[in-house]
């Protein structure tokens, strides 16, 4: 329950954030559609200011003073001024089109349509005055403001709200600022694309600079909604897209700005609106999880019986055996894993019965052992005593070959003894060898050199004992004896790399590559001795040091024999 309710909680908040950011990704761009609709408008707006500013009829009326009256308000009244009659019959969404002369010699015609007028009219309007003495500006958006009704019309009650297009009409002379060319649009056509947003997901509404609501598509907009979005809203009027609590409820808010007059399209939708659907799924599998925990209980229960009724009579006979009983065994009816464990169990038990048995007459062996032990310590002392009586007799007798031969015997035999211990250290080892070889030069009559080369640091570490001499031995019986002349084993011994590395190297008769193989993996050779002491140290060496021991034997025919030995260098052992 546990798990799956921390597995719930996760899944609730990665499908909540997920609805919400698809719903931020949806209503953005929703909210670009509507952009690009009032975009269209207001680029038309100024494409036909373009087209009127850039008129070669209205220039040419503008730039020329009325001499011949007649023939010139003549083709003043029938030829331009019907120009901006048929742009506002082309065009329903305008509301207006003026035109403002510069020239004080054109007049005013108000019989076909009120579309040109002097620009006598915008005295005392300051916006346009700065406008007109502004010469970085030939265009400019106005803001949201009350039409400007220069004739009286009788279908007209009241004025509209609109924002109004300006556009500088230059002189095709000189360059001269000639008039001005006004397009207003009605706030309501402007912002026709607004009606298309669905109320019920959230407001949809158009913001100027100072973050007044020049438009929106519901009814009525509350003064605290209008001033929270001014805290959530950047002042740059640069893109929105976030979290936001607005009168107590957590929204989604969008703000992108709009081409054209200084405003931006503001979207404000309740995240309630978006994770309604998330929160009844999650009730729904909420609703399914309990009851499938339920099933789950009530046959997990069932089983539990089950399977306790037939782990009780394993628990008993274990019981059994640990009291004491192991003349035990569990009765093997089913094939499943209980039966296993039966099975299991009856096998331990029997096996615990011989094992019983076994120890118990091991134990029998093991005193035995014990005894001739005892008996067996008598013999080295034995041994040494007579070595010791040997070497005595020598000097007497002033024979010192015997006295060197015997002396080397019995430091042999204390250090292969060595009180029992299988372990030893490397000085110990090559003393040894050093011994072992000092009475094989009495048998050889001095035919090889012996050469230590040994790393004083490597003679405190421990090492099994008799690994050195028995490869000593096979380099002198199967490399320097058949070679029938003086010869040389070396014996080098030095730490590298926290191993302890020991080579043998003779320069005997050799081996081919054959021997070399059957000598590696402790096959029997037909050569003087045994063959088996690289296979026999290798073993014990892997039993003591594990993988970190390591045997090589090189060999070449006529040439001679390397044999390096490596393993874990360990220091003085503690007392």
């Amino acid at each position: 329950m546990l798990s799956s309710t921390i597995t719930g909680v996760i899944l609730y908040f990665q499908a909540y954030n997920s609805a919400i950011s698809q719903a931020r990704s949806v209503m953005e761009q929703n909210l670009l559609q509507t952009k690009t609709s009032i975009d269209e408008k207001v680029s038309m707006i100024e494409n036909i200011s373009q087209i009127i500013a850039f008129d070669s009829r209205i220039q040419t009326l503008l730039d020329s003073a009325f001499i011949n009256e007649s023939f010139q308000l003549q083709d003043y009244r029938y030829n331009v001024a019907p120009i901006v009659d048929n742009i506002m019959r082309q065009n329903t969404y305008i509301h207006s089109i003026h035109v403002y002369m510069n020239n004080p010699t054109i007049p005013e015609i108000f019989e076909l349509y009120d579309g040109f007028y002097s620009m006598k009219r915008m005295r005392g309007d300051e916006e346009y005055t700065s406008f007109m003495h502004d010469s970085q500006k030939s265009t400019n958006w106005r803001g949201l403001h009350l039409e400007k009704l220069l004739t009286t019309r009788p279908d007209v009650e009241a004025k509209a709200d609109v924002f109004s297009y300006n556009r500088k009409i230059l002189s095709g002379r000189n360059n001269e600022v000639n008039g001005l060319v006004e397009i207003e649009v009605t706030q309501s056509v402007l912002f026709q694309p607004l009606e298309d947003a669905n109320p019920d997901v959230g407001s949809v509404l158009v913001m100027d600079s100072n973050s007044r609501v020049a438009s929106n598509n519901t009814t009525q907009l509350s003064d605290e909604t209008t001033k929270q979005l001014r805290a959530v809203l950047p002042g740059n009027n640069s893109k929105l897209n976030t979290l936001a609590t607005i009168e107590g409820v957590r929204s989604i808010v969008i703000s992108i700005p709009l081409t054209g007059p200084d405003l931006r399209l503001v979207g404000v939708f309740p995240v309630s609106n978006f994770v309604d659907k998330v929160n009844q799924s999650i009730q729904t599998s909420f609703i399914v999880l309990i009851a499938a925990l339920i099933i789950l209980s009530l046959l997990v229960y069932y089983l539990t019986v089950k399977l306790l009724s037939r782990m009780k009579v394993l628990l008993k006979a274990m019981k059994q055996v640990r009291e004491g009983s192991i003349d035990v065994s569990v009765p093997v009816v089913w094939n499943d894993e209980f039966t296993q464990m039966a099975l299991s169990f009856n096998h331990m038990t029997s096996r615990i019965h011989d094992l019983v048995e076994t120890v118990y007459k091991s134990e029998l062996l093991e005193k035995d052992a014990e005894l001739k032990a005892l008996e067996s310590q008598i013999n080295p002392h034995f041994l040494y005593n007579t070595l010791a009586t040997i070497s005595w007799v020598a000097r007497k007798a002033k024979v010192p070959d015997i006295v060197k031969l015997s002396d080397s015997m019995a430091k042999f035999y204390r250090l292969v003894l060595n009180k029992g211990n299988s372990e030893t250290l490397v000085a110990n080892e090559l003393d040894m060898v050093g011994a072992y070889l000092a009475i094989q030069k009495f048998r050889f009559e001095d035919r090889f050199d012996a050469v230590f080369e040994v790393d004083e640091q490597v003679r405190s570490c421990y090492t099994l004992k008799n690994i050195v001499q028995p490869l000593v031995e096979n380099a002198l019986i199967h490399g320097i004896e058949p070679k029938r002349s003086h010869g040389t084993i070396i014996i080098k011994a030095a730490l590298e790399d926290d191993l302890v590395v020991i080579r043998i190297i003779d320069d005997g008769v050799g081996m081919s590559p054959d021997m070399r193989q059957d000598v590696i993996e402790g096959r029997n050779i037909n050569t003087k001795g045994s063959g088996f002491a690289i296979a026999n140290i290798k073993r014990r060496l892997q039993a003591y040091y594990g993988e970190s021991q390591h045997i090589e034997l090189y060999s070449r025919q006529g040439i001679g024999t390397v044999i390096t030995l490596s393993f874990t260098a360990r220091g003085i052992k503690n007392a």
